[in-house]
């Protein structure tokens, strides 16, 4: 994905050349790549204030729709979920009667598929169990979309991840069949991935190459979504490192793991490889092995930091 997300740029500076007030909507691709491909979170939240503002000059409140919901997850990871309204520019709480974020995206599949992606990634990263439950339901349920963009990907990924951590978290007998129903939703979202993989050349998936298609939003709004047909693999063996932990096949769960820290670090997704050493952190303290878990979860900070998720980084000190 990183090869691809300049594309967006040259999209945007192009669409501006010609006069299309819809230039906006690579901007907004743009953000959310940069967002998930672990570029400097500071960075991203400007360009994402920049972003918004030109959305809501334009009155382009479907593109500032989608954005909302990641700009609120990069807030939290910086550490300023809880900054007031002047200090976010007034984007996220002062639109007034012009515009109605619940409205927008009762329109647009797209749109509750980001709500939903958003909040369910957020309550994975601070591990807030509940909350990544009750968005993962959603995020299912309105699951019909039938194109692939950067948030349907990542959001295949990420409710993936909280399936198998919510049927690990199902150990009531009288509960075997709500485990069931979310082991196999982690198993379809770990499949979608596998045939990724093999759709595409290894060349191909290793270096997160993508094709660019253009979809019609709506009568009038043409964005050019990027559809990814890769992953760094990371993805990939995190998804299957979940799957075996929750299954206690631990010694193939460990291998999987350390393919995931490694395929992020050689593909330089420092997002992930902070993510992978969490999860991994968390496999080896829930295993009785606390000291090899810290091993883990420090790499974890380290990372998180160097992503510039503090915040998230900061929540980590509890278990080392």
């Amino acid at each position: 994905m990183q090869s691809s997300i300049e594309s967006y740029l040259d999209a945007y500076k192009a669409h501006m050349k010609s006069g299309n007030t819809y230039a906006v909507a690579s901007s907004s691709m743009y953000n959310n790549c940069c967002l998930w491909s672990g570029k400097e979170l500071n960075a991203v939240v400007d360009s994402m204030k920049d972003t918004m503002k030109e959305s809501k000059y334009h009155k382009n409140f479907v593109v500032l729709t989608l954005m909302m919901p990641m700009f609120r997850v990069a807030l939290r990871l910086i550490g300023q979920s809880d900054a007031p309204a002047s200090q976010q520019d007034n984007l996220t709480n002062a639109f007034g009667e012009t515009f109605n974020e619940g409205d927008n995206a009762g329109k647009y599949a797209t749109l509750l598929h980001t709500m939903y992606f958003a909040k369910l990634s957020e309550a994975l990263l601070f591990r807030e169990l509940n909350e990544a439950e009750d968005a993962a339901e959603k995020y299912f349920s309105a699951d019909r979309c039938g194109f692939l963009s950067p948030v349907m990907f990542f959001g295949k990924f990420y409710s993936g991840l909280v399936s198998f951590w919510v049927a690990r978290e199902t150990n009531d007998r009288k509960q075997e069949l709500t485990k069931w129903k979310w082991m196999k939703r982690g198993a379809e979202c770990k499949d979608k991935m596998e045939k990724l993989s093999v759709s595409a050349s290894t060349w191909n998936f290793e270096n997160s190459e993508c094709r660019i298609f253009h979809v019609v939003i709506s009568f009038s709004i043409f964005i050019s979504y990027s559809l990814i047909f890769t992953t760094a693999f990371t993805e990939l063996y995190l998804l299957q490192a979940e799957e075996q932990f929750s299954s206690r096949n631990f010694e193939r769960a460990e291998r999987l793991y350390d393919a995931a820290i490694l395929s992020s670090k050689v593909h330089k997704f420092v997002n992930e490889e902070a993510l992978a050493n969490e999860l991994a952190g968390h496999f080896y303290l829930e295993t009785g092995r606390r000291n090899k878990s810290v091993h883990y979860f420090s790499r974890a900070f380290d990372k998180y930091n160097e992503w510039g998720a503090v915040a998230k980084a900061s929540s980590l000190t509890e278990y080392f």
